[in-house]
């Protein structure tokens, strides 16, 4: 890849004009100082330095690097007298930006394109300014002057960079922030203002000042406190950097090597501030800078970066930070192909190259965790028969000969989204896919008896192979994967010994399992497909107002032969049959009906929540569901409880969404946290309206540290706004020691276990939001009751 030019013929279209007219303001402000007194050279050269110092300070007012970063230095020209002499100031002002521009850029033909840019939104600055004055309105002539200023800065690099601010690169402005560009210009407008009145007001008091002093101290004083905020920029830049190094030592030893390369690259951009980045096979040209990196074995290629041409140079932190990230993102992909290489070793069976046992266990989980309920799979258990008796007889060489010869006859018979594995000696297995029939099942196993009967040659030895299969066929996704792989092999077993009985069949045999899959399995289908399942409801209240405010709702499920079944294992058991997205869709749907129902006999419990996967809110799963609630059921509040468990990884998708749904009035709540492996991650990167404690932070509040922990996290909560409900509570005691220190909401036996919709209404009715029953006792319930809830 070539190195970019310096100057395209489309930025020279630019670059001249703007050139020669701050070429053109230079010479007009030192023809002006040759007619003064040789005095005014040196308060020039004062206010020269104080524009440039004042420079070095600028304001991001987008996303894209490429866009221009207004300074705040053209504020400093209301100190100055703009009625009498403004060319001389204007000309100043274009000096000592262009070596502010210098020091940023480095390059310093551009750096006159911007100052000759900046010396013309000054023009702009003091015509409007000037003209507001005249008719005796100078203050609202700044407010004018500063947009003035900033409006011909943006159009002309809007222009140059032909519209493309968009934050795909397209054309548009979608990457400019309008709160940022709107701060800017409020910026200038009061700099411009105070130094215009401390002017006025030094000229007044001091009148052993001559004006002219008394502009150049406005002047270096302003450009001081801009040095000082352009030092506090440049810290945060460093602190940038530093947490893009953390955050990718973090997270790129966790990622699949595939992604190691589109990491490195965002970290990198986001670390360097750069417009763009890529790997590849030529080191950076100018405007950009780069480190080697190795992401593909025995592959040198570099990590590039690059700016616009007219942005803020690279400085050695910036190439420090590429420097860093280069060498990790190299050594993680170094060390995960050793990790890969490792594992082929330890997955694959040496002899025949074939996945071995642990290998076969975690696809045949694979393939039963991702199919759906109605699509059937096989495993074949297949035994080479009286492998012991040709060994012996023909030698070890002629046994592995026939092994590899039939591994690969296995691997010819079956389709390519089938597995086969050997996980012994002389026994293999095969995982038949995508079946839609026991028959289909049959076939191929039939098939493989064939061919792997037919004669082997080894050397001027012929070999004839007989084979056993077991099958064990299975019509739905199992729960108990283990029993699925022992009826195979009980079934080949059985064809073994009933060819050794002296049963039909001289290349081999296949006997057929009764397997069946569990009733559990079907049972949890039927209520998913019937829609029979019951939706409980259990009060969410203030402990200051003593009132409930909002329901849990809970998922209950009787089946008819074999009892209740556990939310645990009902939950367990959808997800596994690929149903859990169905359930979770008519759990919402029964909980919105039902808080509409609770709305109109208490209009002031208006809000349900309901627990889902975190995973379940995005866009390719219940996302488009979820958009559609607020519409249906604009009378009540949803709240979505996502459990702390499933928010292990943050990704930027699923916050993107999380903001997007609260922004449609859906609320989002994290579940169980401070349970086991809960981590602050979820917490400070999540989303969220609620934050929901598990019972085990309370389960001993007689510890001051608990109940600290928890003073912290409602102050934590307070800060961030967002609510706090402590889980778990059982007794009054436990509700004033929570009281005690801040916490305003909380939910538990002692306010009301899980009851059905008709007894959830019926409290209503009879008690209103009442928190605490009139009859309601210190409760500690047993555990399969917690279970329950």
């Amino acid at each position: 890849m070539k190195p970019a030019r310096i100057v395209t013929p489309w930025d020279a279209i630019f670059l001249v004009p703007a050139t020669i007219f701050a070429l053109a303001m230079v010479a007009i402000a030192l023809a002006t100082l040759t007619t003064l007194p040789l005095g005014s050279w040196l308060l020039a050269l004062f206010a020269v330095a104080g524009f440039a110092a004042a420079g070095i300070f600028r304001l991001p007012i987008s996303r894209q690097a490429g866009v221009p970063l207004p300074g705040l230095a053209i504020a400093i020209l209301s100190a100055s007298d703009l009625m009498q002499r403004p060319m001389l100031m204007i000309g100043l002002y274009t000096i000592g930006i262009y070596f502010s521009y210098l020091y940023l850029l480095r390059r310093p033909v551009i750096s006159i394109y911007a100052s000759g840019v900046a010396s013309l939104g000054a023009m702009a600055y003091v015509l409007i300014y000037r003209a507001f004055s005249d008719i005796g309105l100078g203050l609202l002539g700044y407010l004018l002057a500063s947009g003035g200023y900033l409006l011909i800065v943006l159009m002309v690099e809007f222009s140059r960079q032909r519209g493309r601010w968009n934050s795909d690169g397209t054309f548009g402005i979608s990457s400019l922030s309008a709160v940022k560009v709107v701060r800017v210009w409020l910026l200038l407008t009061g700099i411009s203002a105070v130094l215009h009145t401390a002017k006025q007001l030094l000229v007044e008091t001091h009148f052993s000042n001559p004006q002219a002093v008394i502009t150049v101290l406005l002047i270096m004083g302003c450009s001081l406190v801009l040095v000082l905020l352009a030092v506090k920029d440049n810290l945060s830049n460093v602190v940038r950097r530093l947490e893009s190094l953390v955050e990718a030592s973090l997270a790129l030893p966790w990622e699949e090597k595939g992604q190691v390369e589109t990491l490195v690259r965002g970290f990198a951009q986001d670390a360097a501030n750069a417009e763009a980045t890529e790997i590849r096979a030529t080191p950076p040209g100018y405007s950009e800078i780069g480190a080697p990196i190795s992401i593909a074995a025995d592959e040198e290629q570099y990590l590039v970066v690059r700016r616009s041409p007219a942005a803020t140079a690279f400085t050695d932190g910036d190439q420090r930070v590429v420097d860093a990230l280069a060498h990790i993102g190299s050594e993680v992909s170094r060390v995960k192909e050793s990790v890969e290489g490792l594992r082929l070793r330890a997955n694959t069976d040496s002899l025949t190259g074939l996945p071995n046992y642990g290998s076969f266990q975690d696809a045949l989980k694979s393939i039963n965790d991702n199919r759906g309920y109605g699509e059937a799979i096989a495993v074949l258990f297949i035994d080479l028969d009286n492998f012991k008796k040709l060994n012996d007889r023909n030698g070890h060489a002629a046994g592995d000969f026939a092994l590899k010869e039939v591994a690969q006859r296995l691997v010819n018979t079956v389709r390519p989204a089938d597995v086969v594995a050997r996980v012994g000696g002389d026994e293999f297995v095969v995982v038949l896919t995508g079946l839609s029939s026991l028959h289909q099942a049959k076939m191929v196993a039939d098939r493989i008896v064939d061919n792997c009967g037919a004669r082997l040659q080894f050397g001027e030895t012929s070999l004839k192979p007989s084979i056993s299969v077991g099958l064990a066929y299975s019509a739905h996704r199992e729960t108990d994967l283990s029993r699925l792989v022992e009826d195979a092999d009980r079934t080949m077993l059985a064809a073994k010994k009933s060819r050794k009985q002296g049963a039909a069949g001289n290349g081999g045999s296949v006997s057929i399992s009764a397997h069946r899959s569990s009733q559990v399995n079907d049972s949890v289908v039927r209520a998913v497909e019937n829609d029979e399942l019951t939706v409980y409801f259990q009060p969410i209240v203030s402990i200051v107002e003593s009132r409930i405010w909002a329901f849990e709702a809970l998922v209950r499920y009787t089946d008819p032969e074999i009892g209740p079944i556990s939310p645990a294992s009902l939950i367990e058991k959808a997800k596994r049959l690929g149903l859990l997205n169905q359930l979770t869709e008519q759990v919402i749907l029964k909980s919105l009906r039902a808080a509409r129902q609770f709305a109109d006999i208490d209009s002031r419990v208006n809000c349900v929540t309901v627990n889902v996967e975190a995973k379940q809110i995005l866009s390719s799963q219940l996302g488009p569901f979820l958009e559609t609630l607020p519409e249906l059921f604009p009378e009540v509040s949803l709240c979505l409880e996502l459990n702390e468990r499933s928010l292990s990884v943050v990704s930027d998708e699923l916050r993107t969404q999380a903001d997007h749904l609260r922004d449609l009035g859906i609320m989002i709540a994290l579940d169980d946290y401070g349970s086991e492996n809960s981590s602050v991650g979820a917490l400070v990167r999540m989303p969220m309206d609620i934050l929901k404690i598990d019972r085990s932070l309370i389960d001993d509040l007689g510890d001051i540290r608990q109940l600290e922990v928890l003073r912290a996290l409602q102050g934590f909560g307070d800060t961030l706004d967002y609510a706090l409900v402590v889980e778990g509570v059982e007794s009054p005691v436990t509700a004033l020691r929570l009281q005690s220190v801040g916490v305003r909401s909380a939910q538990g036996f002692y306010y009301g276990v899980p009851a059905s919709y008709e007894a959830t209404a019926k409290r209503l009715l009879m008690h209103g939001t009442l928190a605490v029953l009139p009859d309601a006792e210190p409760v500690e319930a047993p555990l399969a009751a917690r279970n329950q809830a």
